[in-house]
């Protein structure tokens, strides 16, 4: 005998979309989100403004990474350089969709997460790719104690609304801070090459101002405003010896970007 009716799992979301976000919330925020791994700390090494710059900047970071392996665990994000500048600019060319501008750049980054992860080898420093990274991180952080990958983002065959363009908006530092957050990290620096004024200011500051150049991209600002755990971020100086371990220490140390 046939039954003409169906069942639902009991649920405040029952017959409900999750892209509702006005029926979603109530749930949401009924409790506290846990940190998965509450100690961990993220570094983000730029690809352009840090690993381009060659064994003069990079090698003096690294030494210093290899000095707090002894410390909190660390994931280490790396970003896309001019390398991946250039093949953006011939897919476009090309006409190809934002998930295929968004793989070619982040190959790049995987290329400079491996150079980083070589270097720190002998301390049993591996590269992991997105999907370990998102889902095996404890395991690796255990072993070693710090791990390297990709902070660009995948986007698979994506593709946006004709008007948005179609240069990935979601990129390393936007990967970054969603990695960080997901897992509920203790502290994220961003390390860039160039000189970092000390200060604090607001996502909101920083998006409202849109004649200045903030920091990291726009869509991580966004991402911060919204994000869980993340509720600050520290931008710094990598070429002057001393700021990262200070940052990681958490003392006032470049610009602190708060949500």
């Amino acid at each position: 005998m046939s039954t003409t009716y169906s069942k639902d799992v009991e649920s405040a979301l029952a017959r409900q979309t999750l892209l509702d976000r006005e029926q979603v919330r109530p749930v949401d925020q009924q409790q506290p989100v846990i940190r998965m791994l509450p100690t961990l700390r993220v570094v983000v090494l730029g690809g352009r403004s840090v690993i381009d710059k060659g064994r003069d900047v990079l090698l003096p970071l690294v030494d210093e990474l290899r000095a707090e392996l002894a410390g909190d665990p660390l994931l280490i994000c790396t970003g896309a350089g001019i390398r991946a500048r250039h093949a953006i600019g011939v897919a476009l060319d090309l006409g190809l969709p934002t998930g295929a501008l968004a793989e070619l750049a982040g190959r790049e980054a995987e290329q400079n997460g491996h150079l980083v992860a070589a270097l720190l080898a002998q301390e049993g420093v591996a590269y992991l790719g997105h999907d370990t990274a998102a889902h095996q991180l404890p395991v690796h952080l255990a072993a070693s104690n710090a791990a390297v990958t990709n902070g660009f983002p995948p986007f698979g065959v994506h593709e946006f609304p004709a008007e948005v363009g179609k240069l990935p908006p979601h990129r390393t530092d936007a990967g970054s801070l969603l990695l960080a957050d997901a897992w509920g990290a203790a502290s994220l620096t961003f390390v860039h090459g160039a000189d970092t004024p000390d200060g604090s200011v607001t996502a909101s500051e920083l998006l409202d101002d849109e004649s200045a150049v903030p920091p990291v991209d726009r869509e991580a600002l966004r991402i911060l405003q919204r994000a869980k755990h993340v509720r600050s971020f520290r931008v710094i100086d990598g070429t002057v010896r001393g700021n990262l371990p200070k940052a990681l220490a958490g003392e006032p140390v470049g610009t602190l970007v708060s949500a």
